[in-house]
């Protein structure tokens, strides 16, 4: 039921894959109190703090990559998450749109709050001043649409990626807090598009860090 994994460069790159959940609304540890604060955002450096090994019989290898590890006001930090099949062509319930990405609905947000990853060609028009938060009133939970992903053909030696945008959880207090964010996820995979046989649910995570600096 589980794949082999092999991780690339643990210096820029890291183990995952993605999750399919049905739409829900999910509570935040505290509510925020005020609007998100965009007066001066400053610098951010945003880098790889790690990742979690892929099952050894799972066949799949998985990165995450950094585009860019500088957060400011004028570009985001960016991280490209990639997803390859080196076992047989089979199907999974992942694809790269703006519905069943690898980290779709809430699946972008870190444990603890703090981050979200949004699919770059997906990235929220809202933004607050020069921060890379939403502009919202605070809010406690956040509500997610209720479809499903369908299974979508993955041949051997395909590579599914996704590029996405590190952007402050609007929900939680703070901007860009220094400190290690983690993102649990995972994906399910079949022999083929027509197996309508229970999937195989690999399970995966990775962690961002981030810190202040005067770069």
């Amino acid at each position: 039921m589980r794949r082999r994994s092999v991780l690339a460069s643990l210096g820029a790159c890291a183990g995952l894959a993605g999750c399919r959940t049905a739409g829900t609304s999910d509570p935040t540890d505290t509510p925020t109190e005020t609007p998100p604060p965009c007066g001066s955002p400053g610098t951010r450096r945003v880098e790889l703090a790690g990742a979690g090994p892929l099952p050894a019989d799972a066949d799949l290898s998985a990165t995450v990559t950094a585009e860019r590890t500088r957060s400011t006001a004028e570009a985001p930090a960016r991280f490209a998450v990639a997803l390859t099949n080196d076992g047989p062509d089979r199907a999974i319930d992942a694809t790269d749109d703006d519905r069943c990405h690898l980290l779709n609905r809430g699946v972008g947000r870190s444990e603890p709050r703090g981050l979200w990853l949004y699919r770059a060609d997906d990235a929220p028009t809202d933004r607050a001043g020069e921060c890379w938060t939403r502009d919202l009133p605070p809010r406690d939970s956040v509500g997610f649409d209720g479809y499903g992903c369908g299974r979508s053909p993955f041949d051997s030696g395909e590579t599914l990626a996704t590029t996405y945008e590190v952007w402050d959880d609007d929900t939680a207090d703070g901007y860009l807090r220094p400190g290690t964010y983690r993102f649990d996820a995972s994906v399910a995979l079949w022999n083929g598009p027509d197996d309508e046989s229970d999937p195989a649910v690999v399970d995966w995570w990775f962690a961002l860090s981030v810190a202040d600096t005067d770069e």
